[in-house]
């Protein structure tokens, strides 16, 4: 490049003048007629190659052009040119020349929005361990504008509009750092609000209650439990039977007499909040206090019922099975008759086992004998005199069952064995055969 254009070019640069503006404010241009040897009869202010304001002494009057009008003036004496409310399209180069000579200083506009006030927004991690803090705001027709960080008691930092930051930073695990950010252009800056605790604390576990009551149980201090460790702030809320929840301390103090019943059948249920949510309920506490002798009581009446019930399902086994065995081997007689004949079979054979030790009683004598018995004590009931009345015959003995033998040898045979029941049944034997 020869060294006269940069020369010009140079001395261009100088006589350019810039000059800043925000949207809304006042242009004021003051050009230097120094320049100028003649009286000034003609002014003219172009906006690049457009017309801003005319004035010509010879053919009178000022002229104002198309978006300028209204909100421009021009001193005719000095050249000042004034305009107000500036928008964002008057930025540009302007240019004046007085007596239609071009003078070398030109203007160059720029015009720009006030940035507004900024508000930090953060998007985390889901286990909030890192975040990413964005300095937000509306800077159209504010651009270029930067973005100053300060965080802590640290000096304003120039950063991008985005920073990271970590849980770790402080050392501390809720990161207990307040930020702030700024944002500025040519023609204004404005200061966030600081914010703090973007890690926030961690999410509360589920919560179980324990309880203490005085000696008689007639009061009781619930304590809603969980490790709140880096959590807290924390809200405590209880549920007390089907009632809402209700925001209480982290005790509860409940009495007896709550319900209006003397074991306050009311059920507790606790739940633990902050800031990063609610946690799970507590499972439910409930009985805290001892039932009375009287409710203690009422367990026995549930037993007799219970022991009431059973016996009864016996006997109608019992009876269930007597019918099938009578039906089965005694199809032929009465109920009186089938239950003489069986159970005196059975009270026969345990009165011979008694005797087989002497010898001296035959299982088909005790059958018969026990048969007749049975029969005397039978008529005995049915005669109003209480006089007894010998019924039996042989045919009405118990007859033996198979497989079991009626001699005296077999008797003798069984001798010396089952010494220890023998004499028991025959004790009893003899308490009903009277000797």
């Amino acid at each position: 490049m020869p060294k006269l254009t940069l020369i010009r070019l140079c001395f261009w640069l100088c006589l350019a003048r810039t000059v800043v503006s925000r949207v809304g404010g006042e242009l004021v241009l003051k050009p230097d007629k120094s320049t100028v040897p003649d009286s000034i009869s003609s002014i003219l202010w172009k906006h690049g190659k457009n017309k801003v304001a005319e004035w010509d002494k010879d053919f009178g009057g000022l002229d104002i052009y198309a978006s300028f009008k209204e909100r421009t003036t021009l001193d005719q004496t000095t050249g000042e040119l004034r305009i107000s409310g500036l928008k964002k399209t008057d930025s540009g180069v302007y240019s004046v020349e007085f007596n239609s000579k071009l003078l070398d200083q030109t203007y160059t506009l720029s015009v720009f929005k006030a940035v507004p006030k900024p508000t930090i927004t953060s998007s985390c991690n889901p286990d909030k361990t890192s975040c990413t803090l964005t300095c937000e705001g509306d800077t159209t027709d504010a651009e270029p504008v930067t973005y100053s960080w300060k965080v802590g008691a640290s000096a304003w930092e120039v950063l991008d509009k985005q920073i990271n930051v970590n849980k770790s930073d402080t050392g501390k695990s809720t990161n207990s750092y307040k930020y702030i950010c700024k944002m500025k252009n040519p023609v204004s800056e404005e200061v966030s609000d600081p914010i703090g605790q973007r890690f926030g604390p961690k999410a509360v576990p589920k919560p179980t209650i324990t309880y203490t009551c005085n000696s008689n149980k007639t009061t009781c201090i619930l304590t809603c439990e969980s490790d709140t460790t880096d959590a807290e702030p924390v809200t405590y809320s209880w549920k007390v039977g089907e009632g809402a929840w209700e925001v209480i301390e982290k005790w509860l103090i409940v009495s007896k007499s709550d319900t209006g019943k003397s074991t306050n059948s009311y059920k507790y249920i606790c739940k633990l909040k902050n800031s990063a949510g609610e946690g799970e309920v507590s499972d439910p506490v409930g009985s805290v206090f001892y039932p009375e002798p009287s409710e203690v009581g009422g367990g026995w009446i549930v037993g007799v019922v219970v022991i009431v019930v059973i016996v009864a399902l016996v006997a109608i086994v019992i009876t269930v099975w007597l019918v099938w065995k009578k039906k089965k081997e005694y199809p032929q007689d009465t109920w009186i008759d089938f239950l003489r004949k069986y159970f005196g079979g059975i009270y026969g054979r345990m009165c011979g086992d008694a005797g087989n030790n002497q010898n001296t009683v035959a299982l088909d004598t005790v059958y018969s004998v026990v048969g007749e018995k049975s029969s005397r004590d039978y008529s005995m009931n049915q005669n109003n005199n209480n006089q007894p009345t010998n019924t039996a015959k042989g045919s009405d003995r118990v007859q033996p069952e198979q497989g079991i033998s009626l001699t005296g040898k077999d008797n003798a045979d069984k001798s010396g064995k089952g010494q220890g029941n023998g004499g028991v049944y025959k004790i009893w034997c003899s308490s009903w055969w009277g000797n």
